[in-house]
């Protein structure tokens, strides 16, 4: 009998260990390597969790990383690097799990929706949800809160979605269990189910299929963006970094997609180009739409700050409309940012995803052994005054995006503009 229980205690942590990919050793590694980066690199890492807090957590997670399986300490890393509070830090890429869920759910002012999924269950996009694996959606979310690194609410409640996707997240937060490793939602209005299973999925460190395409992790999905003809302007053209349309005889549409300079035409000419049609049509009412903007360098933006600057009849408020939303984030708030300190804007939308004033450029490096992407901010940018502390900017014009509205192609921010404009002529 003794030699029986003696097996059955050797085998269960041998179990445990054949589980895992990472020695215990590995993991401290790992563990001692991000908070020294933390340290040496971000120029002001203690902003918003103390020094005797942050060892705090590192010396617990040490504690438990034998009774943890490799998800488990994923999620735990995680969790300390969002108490950090700057979205530009954080642990990234495609090493953070190996296989996915191809689902996307986002919120809404009514609710959490599909807004893709695999082809196999592409009737399902535009449907609530109302549980996963048994519990409330809302609960759900609240849990990958806890992991998802951010400036502001805004900014977490866009980039939450993406850690759903990840079975490694699913199993490490306890969402699933090993018996049945898929992911079972429940829909609002009439309980019918759908069952993910875990897929293999082939992306880079910068996970650029969910935040440039708007897709899920699968080759195979079904979006709303798929229906090109019929699209609201704000989606329309939405790989492409800028362009720009006339909306009728006085008013301009400029989606600004992307801080970067395009191959077909590099931004400096690009905004020579869309002044002169300004100045040719005499256009009165100039709009700029950063809700697709997720940043890239801020370095090319000064021509367009200083057009709006030399524009008097543009520069005013009430004829310069800025539209933004919780994705707008990184150099996208520098642009508004610069806007907003020296011209004369009317904001429009939802809050930004990050401060006017924040930490960014991140360095890049890889905790030792799992090889995931570490994230940490080099500098502060201060793009406005010092004493400045919003978490956000905050539109004038205030307008929350309904489901009713995305999946019925409507697009709430520009109708305001236009009544807006209406109620001042």
């Amino acid at each position: 009998m003794k030699n029986l229980i003696s097996i059955l205690l050797i085998s269960i942590p041998a179990l445990l260990f054949s589980q895992r990919a990472f020695k215990d050793k590995q993991w401290y590694e790992d563990l001692d390597f991000m908070i020294a980066r933390l340290e040496s690199i971000h120029p002001n890492l203690y902003v918003n969790i103390d020094k005797k807090r942050l060892y705090e957590e590192r010396d617990k997670l040490k504690e438990k990383i034998p009774e943890l399986s490799d998800d488990e300490i994923i999620v735990e890393l995680l969790k300390i690097v969002t108490k950090v509070k700057d979205g530009h830090t954080r642990l990234h890429g495609k090493r953070l799990t190996k296989t996915w869920y191809p689902i996307r759910i986002e919120r809404f002012s009514d609710g959490y929706f599909i807004t893709a999924i695999d082809k196999e269950h592409k009737l399902f996009v535009g449907s609530k949800v109302k549980t996963i694996n048994g519990l409330a959606v809302e609960e759900v979310f609240k849990l990958l809160y806890d992991i998802t690194p951010h400036d502001n609410d805004y900014g977490q409640e866009y980039f939450a979605p993406m850690y759903l996707s990840m079975s490694s997240i699913v199993r490490g937060l306890h969402l699933t269990v090993s018996s049945n490793k898929n992911l079972i939602l429940v829909m609002e209005n009439n309980n019918k189910e759908i069952v993910l299973s875990q897929i293999e999925f082939t992306t880079g460190d910068d996970l650029g299929w969910y935040w440039s395409e708007y897709a899920v992790p699968t080759t195979d999905y079904y979006s709303i963006l798929k229906a090109d003809t019929i699209l609201p302007i704000y989606l329309q053209n939405y790989h492409k970094p800028y362009w720009f349309k006339s909306l009728n005889e006085k008013t301009l549409y400029f989606a600004f997609n992307e801080c970067k300079n395009d191959n077909e035409e590099n931004f400096e000419d690009f905004n020579k180009k869309l002044w002169n049609t300004i100045d040719l049509l005499n256009i009165e009412y100039l709009i700029i739409d950063l809700r697709n903007n997720f940043g890239g360098t801020n370095s090319i933006l000064e021509p367009l700050i200083h057009e709006i600057i030399k524009h008097d009849k543009i520069n005013q408020k009430g004829n310069l409309f800025v539209i933004t939303g919780k994705k707008t984030f990184s150099a996208a708030l520098h642009c508004a940012t610069w806007i907003e300190f020296h011209c004369n804007p009317t904001f429009v939308g939802e809050p930004t995803g990050a401060a006017p004033n924040h930490y960014a450029d991140p360095d890049f490096s890889f905790l030792p052994n799992s090889k995931i992407l570490l994230m940490v901010s080099k500098y502060y940018w201060q793009n406005t005054w010092p004493w400045d502390t919003r978490e956000f900017i905050e539109p004038e014009l205030k307008v929350n995006i309904s489901s009713e509205d995305y999946f019925n192609y409507k697009d709430p921010a520009i109708d305001e503009i236009y009544k807006f404009i209406d109620r001042n002529e």
